[in-house]
């Protein structure tokens, strides 16, 4: 990987520098490998109970397999539904709409909300989602049959559900906010619903990843497993409920259904030796929130991949080995402020790769030279890939589970959303393409993936409040 990243042009000392920083990104087919089954042996375990060393919580969910064909039934009967997503890492609410016509393109209507800043409380949060929910329906005019709408509530925080539309978010690790605590979701927003004198219940509550993954079912009926590429990562699939040995005492213990479980993917690592995090990672880490946690997330996703690069710019900073000596580099410090956004502009192809200038010149004020500007496109690049692989790795191993679990061995069909999706195609493209590599040396069929978007969720969200 290092020889691949050599410029025309640069020192021995920038391309030596350039050459020890991709040969620590390196991963091998060998260690690709290792991850996937790790991955695999770790969802397994999760299974088992919740309490675990080496295992993913893998978060059971009510919704089954089965609701592809509640969808389908849904449409039918020219169903009506709301999703609502509670977005804590952007601070946003987005609603959407689902309306099914008999041989018609189905209507589908969405809106952006942005949280008030420093809400109090879940109290005041969910009053002010009932709020937008109303702004929402009477903008659109929406009415239901029944004279009841249907909402399915999506988060991005982990969920333990009780109930198919009842669940509080898991606040069992380092790092989860307690704003949340003891809070049943449906039930506090179905409260502040009725204060809006509104004819919508919560009929579902799932975790973004879930939701995800029946969206995709909505046009892929044989979907069994999803990926979010977002400013996190998580991941889902269907298990058999016969194999989950922790709910032996619930009411999916007796169903012959396969059911969704949220992997909570982030978490891989926290206990394995298999991931190689860098020194770069580990200062990324050390100076987090959640120190020791959620170690796979730091390595892939949104939320990180632009510190991870600023970190390398800062070494060739320190080293001299680019920008103009005099040149004002102070942003550069401030963390977080090379957005992983900013990694998109960098595939720029031209000759002159004047986007990236205009980018550093723009952003961080400073005048850079066609050398400068390959350095941070390669440093972007070498970033992406470990990433993208890392990821295509423990999808194999998703997928993998997720295949087991069928009733018959099939092609497994993976659903793919999150802002990333938009932002990185060169990141989605590289993790299928690691995936697939993979699964051919499990000997399994070639997966295929849809990739939904960013808001995949969200009608996803709506569709889950057809379940049954």
């Amino acid at each position: 990987m290092s020889s691949d990243f050599a410029i025309a042009g640069a020192s021995a000392a920038q391309n030596n520098l350039l050459a020890e920083i991709a040969s620590k990104f390196s991963v091998t087919d060998e260690h690709l490998s290792e991850v996937a089954t790790e991955v695999h042996r770790y969802l397994a375990n999760g299974l088992e109970g919740d309490d675990v060393l080496h295992g993913l919580p893998s978060r059971v969910s009510y919704i089954k397999n089965g609701i592809a064909e509640d969808i389908r039934e849904a449409k039918k009967s020219e169903g009506l539904a709301l999703g609502l997503t509670i977005n804590t890492s952007t601070n946003r609410f987005k609603v959407a709409s689902v309306k099914f016509f008999n041989n018609a393109p189905d209507v589908i209507n969405k809106q952006v909300y942005y949280m008030t800043k420093d809400i109090p409380g879940a109290t005041q949060l969910f009053e002010e989602a009932a709020t937008h929910v109303a702004q929402f329906v009477n903008t659109h005019n929406l009415v239901s049959d029944s004279g009841q709408i249907s909402l399915g509530v999506t988060i991005d925080l982990p969920l333990e559900e009780d109930s198919k539309s009842g669940g509080r978010v898991a606040c069992d690790t380092r790092g989860c906010d307690a704003f949340f605590m003891n809070v049943d979701i449906a039930q506090s927003l179905n409260s502040a619903m009725l204060k809006q004198h509104l004819p919508v219940r919560v009929t579902s509550t799932t975790n973004c990843v879930i939701s995800t993954m029946v969206a995709a079912q909505h046009h892929f009926p044989t979907t069994c497993a999803a990926l979010i590429l977002n400013h996190g990562i998580n991941a889902s699939y269907y298990e058999a409920a016969s194999k989950i040995s922790k709910i032996s005492g619930s009411e999916l213990a007796g169903s012959n259904a396969r059911v969704a479980i949220n992997t909570e993917l982030a978490r891989f690592g926290e206990n394995s030796k298999v991931i190689q995090p860098t020194m770069w990672d580990h200062r990324i880490d050390r100076e987090s929130g959640n120190t020791g946690y959620h170690v796979f997330e730091k390595l892939v996703a949104d939320k990180y991949l632009g510190e991870i690069v600023r970190n390398l710019i800062t070494d060739f900073l320190d080293a001299r080995l680019i920008f103009p000596k005099d040149a004002d580099v102070s942003t550069f410090s401030e963390p977080y402020t090379f957005f992983t956004s900013y990694m998109t502009i960098m595939e720029d192809t031209s000759d002159d790769l004047r986007e990236v200038g205009d980018l550093l010149d723009a952003g961080f004020n400073v005048k850079t030279s066609y050398v400068d500007r390959q350095i941070v496109r390669a440093l972007c690049r070498i970033v992406t890939i470990r990433a993208a692989k890392l990821v295509g790795a423990a999808v194999a191993g998703v997928v993998r589970k997720a295949t087991e679990a069928m009733d018959e061995p099939a092609q497994a069909v993976v659903s793919i959303s999150g802002q990333l999706t938009e932002m990185n195609q060169p990141y989605v493209g590289c993790t299928i393409e690691t995936a697939q590599g993979l699964l051919e040396k499990m000997n399994l069929k070639e997966a295929v993936f849809n990739v939904l978007g960013e808001d995949g969720y969200t009608v996803g969200a709506a569709l889950s409040s057809f379940s049954r």
